[in-house]
């Protein structure tokens, strides 16, 4: 019970120092601030994190932790499965480039619901010596798109791993528009239509030919 107690303060302030990180970056977010917003003490906060860098750590970690997590939940779900599901909002049908698809807006979801992922990419750019928060995620989404290629859904002239860097740049200006105010809801909606349209224009024809291509641009 105390052990549980204990770790649940630990999280808490892991999250009001995510929270301050969010809004403020590095620099803007103090051990005092920090203490002042998870409403403990500053004595209570150095207790289990006697530097500001050793909280900054525990942020990285659990948002590694989660992203990986989304990692594996998408990719949990079976080849026939992620095609119905985009199916349904008519967009990419090809069933490697629709597990791509889903993988890169499992992030974005994460990153437009989590200050602890969001903290984490501002933490990246602040601090470039910090491992790329999409090392976690990216190279996922770089081996569906290879197999996508191989398997003749993704366009030939297309190299995975410039698809690929595009995806990474989608989702980096997902979190660029949050951090300008944005809505997350719109810009994850945005988000998924630009997805669409770029998985849609690298997609390869279908069955008929050329002019039957394996998807059509999403409302």
């Amino acid at each position: 019970m105390v052990q549980e107690r204990a770790e649940r303060t630990r999280r808490a302030m892991v999250y009001a120092a995510a929270e301050e990180i969010d809004r403020g970056g590095y620099h803007g977010a103090s051990l005092a601030s920090i203490s002042r917003s998870v409403g403990m003490s500053m004595g209570a906060l150095t207790f289990h994190f006697p530097t500001k860098e050793r909280l900054v750590e525990a942020v990285q970690a659990l948002s590694v932790s989660m992203v990986r997590e989304a990692v594996e939940a998408a990719d949990a779900v079976e080849a026939a499965d992620a095609v119905d599901a985009v199916a349904s909002a008519d967009s990419v049908r090809a069933p490697s480039l629709g597990r791509a698809r889903e993988m890169v807006l499992a992030i974005g979801r994460l990153l437009a619901g989590e200050p602890v992922v969001r903290a984490a990419v501002r933490l990246g750019w602040e601090r470039p010596s910090q491992e790329d928060w999409t090392a976690a995620w990216l190279p996922r989404v770089g081996e569906l798109l290879v197999q996508a290629h191989a398997d003749g859904d993704l366009r030939q002239d297309a190299d995975p791993e410039t698809v690929t860097a595009l995806a990474a740049g989608l989702v980096q200006g997902l979190h660029c528009r949050m951090c300008a105010g944005a809505d997350a809801h719109e810009a994850l909606g945005q988000l998924t239509r630009i997805l669409d349209v770029l998985l849609c224009s690298l997609s390869a024809p279908g069955p008929g030919g050329p002019d039957a291509p394996r998807c059509s641009p999403g409302n």
